[in-house]
């Protein structure tokens, strides 16, 4: 019987799991997210099936070489690493995995909110390099911007699962709870106890904190533009842990530079990863900044817990698949 040839392009470091659930029908093969732009077109003629993440891109051109390829899973919840339409038009199923990362992400989210509040990573910064020195100054007020979260509003830009779970994380220590969603359904807001905003540049302007959580779709790519940070009324904290074409770094580095963002924490980047001489990545290197920025590897996704459940989720997808032909989570539908 010919055996069903799953690739692995990135992620992984083992395949222990997966092989244990597929059994001995499939082969798998891992390789490296380096190794990627290698492989051969013999080779990506022969794969029946992948499983990716998002450190390898399946544009139009690759996909192109996967002639025999059935399905493409994707780890995670967002899928812009993949040409969806292309994938339709060859009649590659193309699978998410919506309910991955919820917590983590949260988490991850709200813990930049507070250090950035609290402007910890600062002062760690600073008493380091005070002891460094031997001219320990026990200071209290680095942080001239720093105000009482309990008086603030915060701003949830998409209200899906991770904006939700954010919301109720955040609900003992925020004023206000403000969302923009132009896809939830009116009566929302009054079971979470929110209040819903019919336009951005409101949410933007009533807002001292915003965190982004909206997925990269090709109708909203760098959909926050320019006239939302010019129109501040007040300096803000902002986030951004879901994409990072939402948003051009060199709106987010001018307005930093002329004090409308306070606070900025980033785990995901126009290009990933940012690039030294881009001009967000100066005024984070810059040591004046410290404490006010903050960049993290887009590992908001990630922990020992979720790695095991996203491995879990994509392999029982992808055996589902070949097995009864399980469309559940098939995200492009509307291409096949």
């Amino acid at each position: 019987m010919k055996k069903i040839n799953i690739l692995i392009p990135d992620l992984l470091k083992d395949t222990f799991l997966e092989k244990k659930i597929l059994g001995k029908k499939y082969d798998i093969f891992l390789r490296k997210a380096s190794e990627f732009n290698k492989l051969t077109d013999k080779f990506l003629s022969k794969i029946d099936g992948v499983m990716t993440g998002h450190h390898v891109i399946f544009d139009n051109k690759k996909i192109e070489k996967l002639i025999n390829c059935k399905v493409i899973v994707r780890y995670g919840v967002g899928f812009d690493s993949v040409d969806i339409k292309q994938a339709g038009y060859q009649n590659i199923k193309v699978f998410n995995i919506p309910d991955y990362g919820v917590d983590e992400v949260a988490d991850h989210a709200l813990a930049m909110i507070l250090n950035l509040s609290r402007f910890i990573s600062g002062n760690d910064e600073i008493l380091k390099k005070e002891y460094k020195k031997n001219e320990i100054k026990w200071l209290y007020d680095q942080n001239k911007n720093q105000k009482r979260l309990k008086d603030l509003s915060l701003g949830i830009i998409g209200l899906g699962r991770i904006g939700t779970a954010l919301t109720e994380r955040s609900k003992s220590i925020f004023k206000d709870i403000l969302f923009y969603d132009p896809l939830i359904e009116d009566g929302y807001d009054k079971v979470l106890g929110i209040k819903k905003e019919e336009k951005l540049i409101t949410l933007f302007k009533n807002s001292d904190v915003i965190s982004l959580h909206a997925p990269s779709t090709g109708e909203n790519k760098f959909f926050l533009d320019e006239k939302l940070f010019k129109n501040l009324d007040k300096p803000i904290i902002f986030v951004n842990t879901s994409r990072g074409d939402l948003v051009k770094n060199s709106i987010l580095a001018k307005y930093f530079k002329n004090g409308k963002i306070r606070g900025l924490g980033l785990d995901v980047f126009n290009k990933e990863p940012p690039q030294k001489h881009d001009e967000l990545t100066k005024i984070w290197e810059d040591k004046k900044n410290t404490g006010r920025i903050i960049f993290t590897p887009h590992v908001a996704f990630y922990s020992t817990e979720a790695l095991n459940e996203i491995r879990l989720k994509g392999v029982t997808t992808i055996k589902k698949f070949f097995k009864n032909k399980n469309l559940k989570n098939c995200i492009n539908t509307m291409y096949l």
